[in-house]
């Protein structure tokens, strides 16, 4: 190739040679057909999937020990129950980021 550089295809020569990203680069050289299909626009989320698993992991663990508490007939004190509160938001809040 005259860029001097060995392998690739004509698509990674066009978006080096001219500077463009992969869907402009196959626009301009005819590569790129637009099916109609309305392009889904994915929000990063905040935690890896691997993170979010862990912290749901140990909220579960917490929320399961106080579910146990309460079934032994314990009664939870204002610590453990703002405690829980703060487990049922984070479960809340990474189910919606990955499941709404």
């Amino acid at each position: 190739m005259n860029c001097g550089e060995s392998g690739g295809d004509v698509l990674s020569y066009v978006m080096k040679k001219q500077g463009l990203e992969f869907v402009a680069a196959a626009k301009s050289i005819g590569a790129w057909v637009n099916d109609g299909k309305p392009q889904h626009q994915f929000k990063p989320t905040t935690l890896s999937p691997r993170a979010a698993l862990q912290v749901l992991n140990r909220e579960a663990t917490i929320t399961a020990v106080a579910a146990g508490n309460l079934a032994k007939g314990m009664k939870l004190t204002e610590i453990d129950l703002k405690r829980l509160f703060v487990c049922v938001n984070r479960i809340s809040r990474i189910s919606e980021e990955y499941f709404a």
